[in-house]
């Protein structure tokens, strides 16, 4: 038995007497064992007044427990209400188990969980001999069979690694082994957590930590994914948060919540902070006087001098995400706060095959899909294209039930991505789809001739298209700088659709050059006074007189441009009227088959455009 117990009765003894009230017995032996049980463990001691009016108050009192306590007699209510504050675990767990000697009170608990496990209401008839037990032991057998803590020091870090809006991770389950390509990101990325982590190699040179770095480019090219992998590669806490968790409504909530995230990162040094879409946080600030002092503009300021203020924070470092860095105030992404911006643009060629490789793994596919093949075809697309591309073709077969994927299924799934689809075709006449298909050969026959712009890959009828039911694909280029003759030729190839058409219908066309007579004005007037390919180099736009030479200078271009098409499309009009024919059957049509069929019957096309 154990000795000093603070309690009159124990928790077995209380069970088993709850049991046998609740028995089968009639009700005067309720009645009876009631009584027994209250004489039993009544006062001692005569009541006085103050005392008297204390227990008038804990019996009136809204909380259910004190009434009890006050009802069975207990003294000590106090004590076991600060107890149940601090340790409401701990009591739970000596609930359960047994080894509470006493119970201030009447205890309700409703969980399967504890019934199952502990199963308290069979536990009525065992002697307080279990409860002989030490409680350290019990409870370390209890942490070790359920996984709880039972230091103050564990308690104490996992409060450090928590804040009221905010938590640490130390443990991310994705690293840079599971991103592919962009290994210049991730040695930039590395090198960062490196002088963060490991600063006396650094000491030495007189370095500076480096504060922050922006991670910007269009979206989904991996910026959040990579700052995923640097919380795995990295053996410091990271927070991520997002840029909107700070903006609200009501006066003072945003610095104070940037506060609060930069004291829980002072916690637990070395710490990342990574908020992404950093634009919704760090907007320029208005320089309106109305409005200097807004929510938003205070929140800044805090971020500002959380990042560089008189405070000291090193240790901390703060990673942005962005699509818009233009919109950030050029105070944050000054140096000494942010210092580094790297720029996430499209995968390369040994980037797309890493992304390939790795989201491939699991999908079964046949032997008409080449990874190489794979690389080449999915140019111009974003590392989350790349990734639905082979997704939805996987999905594209099992739908069919096919356990394996085809190249037929990635080129489903890419006309898809780029023309959009709709559930219904369109309910277009014979006389259309005719039209249609001369348009889009006339586009793909001049994209053959042309020797400065990017090769035709396909052309395709898709009546599922909501809004082009035709359309010619050309290689995609990652370059940003292009020459005049590929802009000439570029001109050329739009206008050479309503040219097919003319050439074949005479003047009954149709209304499908809209788009392509709007891409090619924009472009004549980008050539002519953006990139200095008109007659004159520069031309200011302020006078009338040089908005006429412009206007000039444009609809020259576009009327040489329309020369050069026209040539091209009456010399192959043969060609074009037998492979829309095989358009309008196929619904498709590659450029490899094209060639062959110039190759075969009109060999002199190819040389037009020298002509």
């Amino acid at each position: 038995m154990r000795e000093n117990k603070k309690y009159p009765f124990s928790a077995s003894y209380y069970a088993s007497y709850i049991k046998r009230i609740s028995g089968n017995s009639s009700s005067d032996e309720h009645e009876h064992e009631h009584e027994a049980f209250i004489n039993k463990y009544k006062r001692r001691y005569s009541i006085t007044n103050p005392d008297f009016h204390q227990q008038i108050r804990r019996l009136n009192s809204k909380n259910s427990s004190i009434q009890n306590n006050e009802i069975l007699g207990e003294d000590d209510v106090d004590d076991f209400i600060q107890r149940q504050a601090n340790n409401t675990f701990y009591l739970n767990k000596d609930l359960f188990e047994g080894n509470i000697t006493s119970i201030p009170g009447i205890r309700i608990i409703i969980s399967k969980q504890g019934l199952a496990d502990f199963d308290i209401f069979n536990r009525g008839g065992e002697s307080e001999e279990n409860e002989d037990n030490d409680d350290a032991d019990d409870y370390d057998s209890y942490s070790r069979k359920y996984g709880r803590r039972n230091t103050n020091r564990n308690r104490n870090n996992d409060a450090n690694k928590k804040s009221e809006n905010f938590q640490v991770i130390t443990d991310y389950p994705i690293s840079f082994k599971d991103i592919g390509g962009y290994d210049k990101v991730k040695y930039e990325l590395a090198q960062c957590i490196d002088i963060l982590t490991n600063y006396t190699k650094y000491a030495p040179y007189n370095v500076r930590v480096p504060k922050g770095l922006i991670l910007e480019g269009p979206p989904g090219n991996g910026k959040t994914l990579l700052a995923k992998g640097l919380a795995g590669e990295s053996k410091a806490g990271f927070i991520p948060v997002s840029g909107a968790e700070f903006q609200e409504k009501y006066v003072g909530v945003g610095p104070a919540r940037i506060r609060e995230l930069f004291e829980l990162a002072k916690k637990n040094i070395p710490c990342i902070i990574f908020i992404d879409e950093i634009d919704a946080l760090g907007r320029k600030r208005s320089s309106d006087a109305d409005t200097a002092s807004s929510e938003r503009d205070n929140t800044l300021n805090e971020l500002l001098v959380g990042l560089d203020g008189f405070k000291n924070t090193s240790g901390i470092f703060v990673i942005g995400a962005t699509n818009r860095v233009d919109l950030l105030d050029p105070a944050l992404i000054r140096p000494g706060r942010i210092d580094k911006r790297v720029f996430i643009g499209l995968p390369d060629n040994f980037t797309r095959e890493a992304i390939l490789n790795i989201h491939i793994k699991g999908k079964p596919h046949d032997n008409t899909v080449d990874l190489r093949d794979l690389v080449d075809l999915t140019m111009g697309l974003s590392g989350a294209q790349i990734e639905n591309l082979l997704n939805e073709a996987m999905l594209t077969a099992l739908r069919g039930d096919r356990k394996q994927f085809t190249y037929g299924d990635i080129d489903a799934v890419l006309n898809k991505i780029i023309a959009g689809w709709q559930p219904s075709e369109h309910q277009f006449t014979t006389d259309i789809i005719d039209h249609i298909a001369i348009h889009e050969m006339g586009h793909a026959i001049v994209g053959l001739v042309c020797k400065h712009h990017a090769k035709m890959t396909k052309v395709i009828i898709n009546l599922s298209s909501p809004n082009s039911p035709g359309y010619t694909v050309f290689e995609s280029s990652t370059s940003n700088i292009y020459t005049r003759e590929a802009l000439f030729e570029h001109l050329m190839i739009l206008l050479a659709g309503r040219i097919a058409e003319e050439v074949v219908y005479d003047v009954s066309v149709t209304t499908g050059a809209i788009n392509d007579f709007e891409e090619a004005l924009k472009l004549a007037q980008k050539m002519i006074i953006y990139y200095g390919m008109g007659k004159k180099v520069i031309y200011p736009n302020l006078s009338d007189k040089y908005k006429e030479l412009i206007d000039t200078d444009v609809i020259d271009i576009l009327h040489e441009a329309y020369r050069c098409a026209h040539f091209i499309v009456q010399n192959s009009k043969d060609l074009i009227l037998e492979a829309a024919d095989a358009l309008k059957r196929d619904k498709l049509i590659k450029a490899d088959k094209l060639i062959n069929l110039i190759n075969d019957k009109y060999p002199h096309i190819l040389e037009l455009n020298n002509q």
